[in-house]
């Protein structure tokens, strides 16, 4: 059987949503079918060891710090011409210009792209260029219904050419059971209180803000009460300094970057994510197929997966009272995180899981 030699193109390989998508790709796509490799245009990052464990090939176009590389296309190319590429799946905008570029210098026959959902409008540049260039993709894919409605209505790519394929998570990493005492010491944890928390790049479009905002009124109620904010991102500094001011500096924990998130995910009592926009995002799939319940803003793709009052809780965003009266609803009444829990892993493994979402991809790479 011929294998169909596949590239996915992605800013790197660090923690975060998009990042697992590509590594749940290499994970679930048929190696009999494909063969696949990675390019990151920017960096590497933490998750290239897993990627390298399934003997799969990571490639890197280094970046003189601080300046732009208007020519990395023909770097790009000239990889795509020595791995023989005949497909290549691009993953946001970068990758998309630079990876489309050097496919059609290349004949590189089938062009994949995925927007992983962003802030709407975005810079007139980068729209353009992506308008241009889905000229020439085979399918453009949004990962919630949301995203592609904003791929059609602020870009003008066609109807014809998009797709919406929600994100999928490999489930066998969440389906473990730990020593919640052991992890308690571990982060640090005296307290014997509950715990609430979320992991992602700490950037403003999160609204940690207004979680914090949200925990002295929490901390009211349970004064033991941790909150774990896990990851880094340009927002990190403002986010501690929020904390202090505010006074709930003693009950949250900034722990950083984190490659044990299905282990806190099982220590959590409460997934909380207050963004203020979204695609859909992968940490509320992981927190579902962990079986923790979420509490989220109603924003972006988020109501694809997760339904008020069924399978976890919704507040409008940039509301810290809403927050905190769900929080301390949830933490007051364990039958309904019990509920949330387990109609989130049936949601999870019915729609969302990582195979479901790679057939989808596989299908498109052989233009079925």
């Amino acid at each position: 059987m011929k294998r169909h030699r596949l590239m996915q193109i992605t800013h790197d390989l660090a923690i975060g949503g998009l990042q697992q998508v590509v590594v749940n790709i290499c994970r679930t796509i048929d190696r009999e079918k494909f063969h696949v490799s990675v390019l990151c245009l920017r960096n590497l990052g933490e998750l290239v060891p897993e990627v390298e464990k399934l003997g799969i090939k990571v490639f890197y176009i280094p970046q003189k710090e601080g300046r732009t590389d208007y020519f990395s296309f023909l770097k790009v190319a000239k990889i795509l011409k020595q791995e023989k590429t005949e497909i290549i799946h691009t993953h946001n905008t970068q990758p998309f210009i630079d990876g489309s570029i050097a496919a059609l210098m290349c004949g590189v026959k089938t062009i994949v792209h995925t927007d992983h959902g962003r802030n709407f409008p975005d810079k007139i540049r980068y729209m353009f260029a992506e308008w241009f260039m889905s000229h020439f993709a085979y399918k453009v894919v949004g990962v919630s219904d949301h995203t592609s409605q904003n791929l059609i209505e602020y870009i003008r790519i066609p109807c014809r050419k998009i797709m919406s394929i929600p994100n999928g998570i490999d489930r066998s990493k969440y389906e473990i059971n730990i020593d919640k005492d052991k992890k308690r010491q571990e982060l640090g944890i005296s307290a014997n209180g509950p715990i609430i928390g979320l992991g992602v790049r700490l950037i403003e479009e999160k609204g940690i803000t207004y979680l914090l905002q949200a925990m002295p009124e929490v901390i009211k109620y349970f004064p033991n009460i941790t909150l774990i904010i896990a990851g880094e991102g340009p927002f990190a500094d403002e986010l501690k300094k929020g904390s202090i001011y505010l006074g709930t500096d003693k009950n949250v924990l900034f722990p950083g970057p984190r490659l044990d998130m299905p282990e806190l995910l099982k220590l959590f009592d409460i997934y909380v994510l207050p963004s203020l926009s979204e695609g859909l995002p992968m940490v509320l799939l992981e927190a579902m197929a962990a079986g923790c319940p979420i509490l989220s803003t109603n924003v972006g793709g988020i109501p694809m997966a997760v339904k008020h009052g069924e399978n976890g809780s919704l507040v409008e965003p940039k509301k810290p009272e809403a927050l905190s009266q769900e929080i301390i609803k949830l933490l007051s009444n364990r039958n309904l995180r019990r509920r949330y829990s387990q109609a989130g892993v049936k949601v999870f493994r019915e729609k969302f899981c990582a195979e479901i979402m790679t057939k989808k991809y596989e299908q498109l790479y052989l233009r079925k």
